[in-house]
Formats: structure tokens, C-alpha cells, sequence
């Protein structure tokens, strides 16, 4: 993919001057990204809802068991009211599998008007077949540098109000440290340590379905979409950061196996008695 690099410096223009369009109220989406190649992101997930099957936000497989989405997507709603779509690039035409939450782990701290800790997992009720079209993805802990380039991937609209594509788009995006995200933010406190930021040219980014995908680096999963200014504008856009998010991630995940780990032995002293 052939991208036009441009200088921070696009940024100087007044950021409070525009409506941050804040998560809870929009669904980031891809915007002027191309049709992800076959076998692209086999940990990719579409959430969608259990009664219109349409798809709401993005997220990962991390697990045979769970998946990690920002929480704004799930803010407000029950396990049951989601299902969550596995191993496919379309979302019309798929003979894939459905899986179903069972529950729904927030951040304790998750702020929707602070734009912080907007992070969330789901752990589902069966564990994921996996194939060649349905993979986890690694998790990354090492720091980006300056000229990282990130994979983001999702369904989002190809333009703001527009319609959502059914074939998964993906596009590259640049890694921009902390203080110049948010310098370019104005210095607002709505970017905080806990946000990755990437930057394209204006007009290709993060616009209304991404809310929740994954970026990767180097197959490694780094970041979840989490706000932007819509759609693609010439700012960056905030993601959560998983490194940041690592002892949220892997308590839960180890707590689970545990409990199972559990489950197990009681069953077995069961059949002994």
C-alpha cells in the first residue's frame, strides 16, 4: 500500500475547535483504507448484536475463550444481547462460526467522558475452533518507536455517514509518540499514557464500526481503535494501548483458567466419590 508521509506539523491546526466526537456516541471506521488480502487478520472479529446481527464494533481473538474490544462497545449492555462473528473477511457472504458471550469484563476505571481505560474483554461460552481463517493474536509488550507502522484492520465506512463495507478493509498507519499526539490534541488530558496514537494523511484513518480493532505490529497485537476526530481529519487518532493494559488482560485471563482449572478437579473428586 503506497502512503503519502506527512510531517507532523499538519497538526498545529486548533483541535478544540472541533467536536471530539466521544466513543459512547459514534463507531470508529476505517476511512480510506483498501480490501484486506486474503488471510489478512485471522484474529479479526466482528461484535455484532444478537437480534439485528449488524455489526457494531471491532475486536480480537486473544484466547481460545476471549476477546478483547474497547468498552464503549459493550457500555450499558448484557453478555446475551452479543455474538460475535469468527474467521471471515465478509460479512454477507460467510459460512463462518458464531460464538456468544457469556460475560463481560470492563475496566474498573474505564472513564467514557475521560476517554480513559476504554478497554473490555468477553469471554465466551465455547472455546474458538481454530483454523487457517481463525487465529488469537499475539499480544505485544515493547515500546513503539518513532516511524512504526501499524496494520489497523476492520468494517468500518468508507466515509463519514457512509455505509459499512462488507469486505474487511485494512490500511497502515504511523505510530506518533505521546507528546506530539498531545500537543496536536491541544494538550488535552483526553490523550493520556494509556493511548497509542497513529497518524495518516488527512483523509485516511479512523472514521464511524472500527471502534474496538485491532493494531497490529509485526503480527502483534499493540492497540485497540478507541476516538478520533471523525472522520480522518489531519489528527491523530487515540487507541488503547495493550502494553499499558497488561496486568488488566492477563489477571483476568489467568483468573479464568484457574476457576477452570477448578471446575475440573471438583468434577473428578465428584466421579471418585
Amino acid at each position: 500500500m503506497l502512503l503519502i508521509l506527512l510531517p507532523l506539523v499538519l497538526f498545529t491546526s486548533s483541535a478544540a475547535s472541533q467536536i471530539l466526537y466521544p466513543p459512547q456516541y459514534t463507531k470508529n471506521r476505517i476511512v480510506g483504507g483498501e480490501e484486506a488480502a486474503a488471510g489478512l487478520a485471522p484474529y479479526q472479529i466482528s461484535l455484532q448484536g444478537i437480534g439485528s446481527g449488524a455489526h457494531s464494533c471491532g475486536g480480537a481473538i486473544i484466547d481460545e475463550r476471549w476477546i478483547i474490544t474497547a468498552a464503549h462497545c459493550t457500555r450499558g449492555r448484557q453478555a446475551t444481547a452479543f455474538r460475535v462473528l469468527t474467521g471471515t473477511q465478509d460479512l454477507h457472504q460467510n459460512g463462518s462460526k458464531y460464538y456468544y458471550p457469556d460475560r463481560i469484563v470492563e475496566h474498573s476505571n474505564y472513564a467514557p467522558r475521560k476517554y480513559r481505560n476504554d478497554i473490555a474483554l468477553l469471554h465466551l461460552n465455547e472455546s474458538i475452533v481454530f483454523d487457517n481463517a481463525t487465529q488469537p493474536v499475539e499480544l505485544d509488550h515493547e515500546a513503539l518507536v518513532p516511524g512504526s507502522r501499524l496494520l489497523l484492520t476492520g468494517w468500518g465506512t468508507l466515509s463519514l455517514g457512509g455505509d459499512v463495507p462488507a469486505r474487511l478493509q485494512s490500511l497502515e498507519v504511523n505510530y506518533v509518540p505521546f507528546e506530539q499526539c498531545r500537543a496536536a490534541h491541544d494538550n488535552s488530558t483526553r490523550v493520556d499514557i494509556g493511548h497509542v496514537c497513529t497518524f495518516n494523511d488527512k483523509g485516511r484513518g479512523a472514521c464511524h464500526g472500527d471502534s474496538g480493532g485491532p493494531l497490529v505490529h509485526n503480527g502483534k497485537l499493540v492497540a485497540l481503535v478507541n476516538w478520533g476526530l471523525p472522520c480522518a481529519k489531519g489528527y491523530p487518532d487515540a487507541h488503547a494501548s495493550i502494553s499499558y493494559y497488561h496486568d488488566f488482560i492477563r489477571t483476568h485471563l489467568s483468573l479464568s483458567k484457574t476457576d477452570s482449572s477448578e471446575d475440573i478437579e471438583e468434577e473428578m473428586i465428584a466421579l471418585q466419590d
